[in-house]
């Protein structure tokens, strides 16, 4: 059996010195389970970072981000994967998201960065070991088993029905926060394929959302696979920085 571990949308960035972005005592009670188990593999879903300070929805707000630095969310961003790496001593495979590609999106409108300040160099995924899946700027996938790993894309009601549709596989993924399912029947036994958001690890009160409400929901899951790739799944859903496994223990910070 291979047990994996899948991350989403922790979304660091660092303000004034300050690591924002990730729930850090949701992250903490995650860090204690995550310790308590053995793990073949970790994936991060994507916007792992958030670049803030480079979010073309901040250039005409200069101000929100006048303490903010891409070094800074770098420092950040490896304090978490340092912490990640202790507890897990597993593979860590890396998917880009929408967030990660805002340095992308910067080294194509200035080239002369190029090889400075990606999130390869800047979080060393290379000396780390990490395998960095470039989903949202070429549309890579990840695959175990039976199960396809991506960002995500859409953001519709339905997102989770409209993702499956598209891929036409089992397809799993963060992006929107929230946790969402969808199956999808095709022609002969077994082939049911389901779409299936993971939630998120960030706060649930980003600057971005200016106290709006959402339906975010703080959570990760982990997958136990066969060797012919078929899979169960369980979605560990936080509230209020804790969460309650199936054996009854509560983890908490």
């Amino acid at each position: 059996m291979k047990k994996v571990l899948v991350l989403p949308d922790l979304q660091i960035y660092n303000d004034n010195g300050h690591i924002e972005g990730i729930d850090l005592k949701t992250w903490s009670a995650v860090l204690k389970y995550v310790r308590c188990k053995r793990w073949d593999e970790c994936i991060l879903l994507g916007d792992f970072l958030d670049l803030n300070c480079i979010s073309e929805h901040n250039f005409n707000n200069q101000r929100a981000i006048e303490n903010q630095r891409v070094q800074r969310d770098f420092d950040s961003g490896n304090l978490i994967l340092d912490q990640l790496q202790a507890a897990t001593k597993c593979k860590i495979v890396y998917i880009q998201g929408n967030h990660e590609y805002r340095l992308e999106r910067l080294v194509n409108s200035m080239p002369s960065l190029e090889g400075s300040i990606e999130v390869e160099k800047g979080l060393r995924l290379k000396e780390r070991d990490i395998q960095y899946i470039k989903f949202w700027e070429k549309g890579h996938l990840y695959k175990v088993g039976k199960a396809v790993f991506i960002h995500g894309l859409y953001t519709n009601d339905a997102h989770a029905k409209k993702t499956v549709i598209q891929f036409g596989t089992n397809v799993f993924y963060g992006h929107t926060h929230d946790i969402q399912s969808y199956s999808q029947v095709l022609q002969g036994r077994g082939k049911t394929i389901m779409g299936q958001s993971l939630g998120c690890l960030c706060k649930e009160d980003l600057p971005y959302m200016r106290g709006r409400p959402n339906k975010w929901n703080q959570a990760f899951a982990e997958f136990t696979f066969d060797d012919r790739g078929y899979f169960n799944y369980i979605i560990h859903k936080i509230f209020n920085n804790s969460f309650v496994c199936p054996n009854g223990k509560v983890y908490k910070p």
